[in-house]
C-alpha cells in the first residue's frame, strides 16, 4: 500500500469532530495526561496553540504530536529546538507513554525518530546538546567539537507500539491529502498517511 493510492485504500478511518471541551492540560511526572485527540485536533486547526502545558519530556512530546496533526512546522521545529535545549532529557530515557488511545500513541512512537535524526545531525556537527546559542571564536568552536561525541538512540518502547489496523489519513493545513512523494515514511510503518513533517533546524 502506498502513499499516492489513499483514493482507492479500503477501512480508512474516518476522521469526524468531536464536541470536546479545549483546556490546557497540565502534568509534571511520567503518566500521560489526557490531550486532544486527532478528531479534536482537525476540527479545531485555527487554534494552532498547544493544548499541553508542562515542562517534562512527555510533555514537550505531547505538544510535538498536536502540531503534526495541526500541521504546524513551526511550532513543532520550535518544540524540537526546544527540546534539544534540554541536555538532561536523553531521548533514549523518554517514558513510554503508554497511551490508552491507539492514534495518538503511534504518532507519539514515531516523534522519537525525528529526534534522533535532528539531534544526532548536530551533534555529528560538532554542536552536542547543551551547546550555546552564539558561538564566540574559533576556540570555542575547537572545544565544543573536541567533546566525545553521544549520539542519541530510541527508547525501546517505540519498536512495541502496534500498527494501526486501519489507515489513518491526516490531511494538511489545506485540507488536501499527501501526495505519494511527500507522505513521511516513518509514519506510513504504522499505517498513518500525513506529510513529512520539516524536523531539522539551525
Amino acid at each position: 500500500m502506498e502513499c499516492g493510492e489513499v483514493k482507492v485504500w479500503q477501512g480508512v478511518r474516518a476522521v469526524k469532530s468531536l464536541n470536546l471541551g479545549a483546556k490546557p492540560l497540565s502534568y509534571s511526572n511520567s503518566q500521560a495526561p489526557s490531550p486532544p485527540t486527532v478528531e479534536w485536533l482537525l476540527a479545531h486547526r485555527q487554534q494552532r496553540r498547544a493544548q499541553t502545558d508542562g515542562e517534562t519530556p512527555l510533555a514537550s512530546m505531547y505538544r510535538m504530536y498536536e502540531y503534526i496533526v495541526l500541521d504546524y512546522n513551526a511550532g513543532l521545529r520550535t518544540e524540537i529546538e526546544w527540546f534539544f535545549n534540554h541536555p538532561s532529557w536523553a531521548v533514549t530515557s523518554i517514558p513510554d507513554p503508554k497511551d490508552p488511545d491507539p492514534a495518538r500513541y503511534a504518532i507519539l512512537a514515531v516523534i522519537p525518530h525525528f529526534l534522533v535524526a535532528a539531534f544526532n545531525r548536530l551533534i555529528e556537527r560538532g554542536l552536542p546538546r547543551g551547546s550555546p546559542a552564539i558561538i564566540s571564536g574559533d576556540e570555542e568552536e575547537e572545544e565544543l567539537k573536541s567533546k566525545p561525541v553521544m549520539l542519541e538512540s530510541l527508547p525501546s518502547w517505540v519498536a512495541n507500539v502496534p500498527k494501526l489496523p486501519e489507515t489513518l489519513i491526516i490531511p494538511n493545513a489545506d485540507g488536501r491529502t499527501p501526495e505519494k512523494g511527500d507522505c513521511s515514511p516513518q509514519f506510513l510503518s504504522l499505517n498513518i498517511v500525513v506529510h513529512q513533517p520539516h524536523t531539522l533546524f539551525v
